[in-house]
């Protein structure tokens, strides 16, 4: 007969260095921290993540410079001097757009999975499928150019200079060609979401109000034919508000895109920063909603 397997007993004192190495023990779980870590371990996640802040440099960068202007008209600091978060921040912004860049090497991929899925499950409309399919060719021509314009850059593939300027310039066309179309995407949909609202409202009515917390009255329970109708009604309203939001993360990309699209420019750094911060902010919330 083999011995019984002895059960562990748990430790009656712990020492010092159970205290230092355990202190964890003393921190409860966290939903938010789990989110958090969803939200990050996902490629949107982190990109968006990193867009915000690198951005945000920008236009930190542009607050401090414009600052210093004044200060040199009020004689208030030397001409030419250079705020001392200037240098960082600027550094910053930089490694992370290169970061950005690098982390996109194999954005083609998916792109090819999105033109796949189109034929085999085509959205409502044909003037939707048609603006998806051009979108989706741009950004297999777009990932292939960006990545080369990059690698030669770095000196890992030779490719002069003047080649660079080329793809880059091709490649960003092609990016401002899927932002612009994006905007009719939005319209569009927003034209179904109103008929759809419509026929609805038609069909069911419009469900009761969500009882308030502040009313002492009774509150009625809904029938199940209420529940349903209020379920579709908020449906309607979170793809609503899911349009309102990609709507403004394009508003913050279009004037970048036209500015990078342009071999002149059109605005200042600062205000990339600006309107890329938008559209960084707006990817966050929606990364951030679909991860909860």
């Amino acid at each position: 007969m083999s011995k019984p397997v002895p059960v562990p007993t748990p430790l009656e004192k712990r020492t010092a260095i159970d205290e230092v190495l355990g202190v964890f023990r003393h921190v409860p779980p966290s939903k938010t921290l789990d989110h958090l870590g969803r939200f990050l371990s996902t490629w949107s996640g982190t990109d968006k993540s990193l867009m915000t802040v690198q951005y945000s440099s920008k236009t930190i960068v542009g607050i401090l410079l414009f600052l210093q202007g004044i200060r040199t008209r009020l004689n208030l600091s030397t001409a030419g001097k250079t705020p001392s978060g200037v240098a960082p921040l600027t550094s910053l912004a930089d490694i992370i757009g290169d970061a950005r860049i690098l982390f996109r090497i194999w954005g083609l991929l998916p792109m090819i999975q999105w033109l796949i899925s189109l034929e085999r499950s085509p959205p409502p409309t044909k003037l939707l499928l048609q603006i998806e399919r051009i979108q989706a060719w741009s950004m297999v021509a777009y990932c292939p150019m960006e990545a080369l314009a990059y690698l030669g850059y770095h000196k890992v593939l030779n490719i002069s200079e003047h080649r660079q300027n080329w793809l880059w310039k091709h490649a960003l066309r092609l990016w401002l060609l899927y932002v612009v179309l994006q905007f009719v995407h939005i319209f569009e949909n927003n034209r179904l979401l109103r008929l759809r609202a419509k026929a609805l409202e038609r069909s069911r009515g419009h469900p009761k109000p969500h009882p308030s917390k502040k009313t002492s009255e009774e509150v009625v329970p809904l029938t199940e034919e209420q529940q349903v109708t209020r379920r579709m009604w908020d449906e309607l309203q979170e793809r609503k508000n899911a349009l309102v939001t990609n709507f403004w993360i394009y508003v913050g990309y279009l004037p970048p895109s036209v500015h990078w699209a342009v071999p002149s420019g059109v605005m200042a750094e600062s205000w990339v920063g600006f309107f890329g911060a938008i559209a960084a902010i707006g990817g966050m919330v929606t990364s951030w909603k679909a991860t909860a």
